[in-house]
């Protein structure tokens, strides 16, 4: 029984080991490692990014960090897949982490921990270190120092090291089986939010008023939360055919009571007409919290003519104001 319960405490030991030995040996890839990116911008605040990095994996269970992703990356369509070795990758699961790193955040995530408070003393400059418990770090801070409690910072706080769970940049953690090579091109695609395009004109009319210079120009937007350097560019003009929400059920129960004939749809689709692709012919940076033009088109000595056109609506015409009006 002994001999037992000494080698159940080595395997827990072991298993506790193997744990913390693949924390630290996450594999992190940065934008350093990125190979190429190709960007597809539709309407309605949506991407589609295609981001190809070479990675250095191991054998077996990976812990694969892939840091600069977008902040507004919708996780659930997240696509992984080995370039040079298909098949090669088996997904397990995966984080994103967007609790990112701020010293609010740092002090929150140590409230009931303690930290260290380094004062300085105005007279001779000599720095102390004092131990405090982190309280509250709602709308101020609250520590407990000694048998006191004080409120504010009195000096410079401490902390013994940064919680796993906070980035510095947006990071989606993959845990993944490889089979393949170590050393693999993988692709991440995955829909976005935070990129939006729209086209803008600019014409010039000439003394003569018959003819025109035309310019036409891309304004890309970019809040997405990570920079998309080289990207390859394109730009998809139409209605997107997204899936929508469920209605409420108080709203599908009235739905079902108006075409009681008609089973409910749990999901509502848009009728689409066409699309209008355009691909730029060059590879271009879309940086982080950037607004960029690109040209589009240009045209000079377009003719042109002068109209008068008065537009409005039936009533407008019908007014009863509007016939006193005419027949004076």
């Amino acid at each position: 029984m002994f001999k037992r319960r000494t080698l159940i405490c080595y395997v827990l030991a072991a298993l506790s080991t193997t744990s913390i030995a693949a924390d630290s040996d996450e594999i992190r890839s940065t934008l350093q490692n990125q190979q190429e990116v190709a960007v597809t911008i539709y309407n309605e605040n949506l991407a589609l990014v295609r981001d190809q990095r070479k990675v250095d994996l191991k054998s077996g269970l990976n812990s694969l960090a892939l840091r600069d992703v977008s902040a507004q990356i919708r996780p659930e369509t997240a696509l992984l897949r080995s370039l040079t070795s298909s098949g090669s990758l088996s997904i397990l699961e995966q984080n994103f982490d967007f609790d990112l790193l701020t010293p609010q955040k740092l002090l929150e995530k140590f409230v009931g921990k303690s930290v260290g408070i380094i004062k300085t003393n105005p007279a001779t400059g000599v720095e102390t270190t004092e131990q405090a418990q982190v309280l509250s770090a709602n709308n101020g801070v609250v520590l407990k120092m000694g048998d006191r409690i004080e409120t504010g910072i009195p000096g410079r706080i401490v902390y013994g090291d940064v919680p796993a769970n906070l980035r510095d940049r947006p990071t989606l953690v993959v845990q993944l089986q490889n089979k393949g090579a170590t050393e693999q091109n993988i692709e991440l695609s995955y829909l976005t939010g935070g990129l939006g395009w729209k086209a803008d004109y600019v014409a010039e009319l000439n003394a003569a008023e018959d003819k025109l210079d035309l310019s036409g120009w891309v304004t890309l937007n970019n809040t997405s939360g990570t920079s998309y350097r080289n990207a390859k560019l394109q730009l998809v003009a139409g209605d997107v055919n997204r899936v929508q929400e469920p209605r409420p059920a108080a709203l599908e129960m009235r739905m079902k009571t108006m075409a009681m004939d008609a089973a409910a749809a749990p999901m509502t689709e848009e009728s689409l007409l066409e699309y209008h692709l355009y691909t730029l012919d060059r590879p271009t940076t879309i940086a982080e919290n950037q607004t960029k033009q690109v040209a589009l088109l240009s045209a000079t000595g377009v003719p042109a003519r002068k109209e008068l056109v008065l537009r409005g609506a039936d009533y407008y015409y019908q007014s009863s104001l509007i016939t006193r009006k005419a027949r004076t």
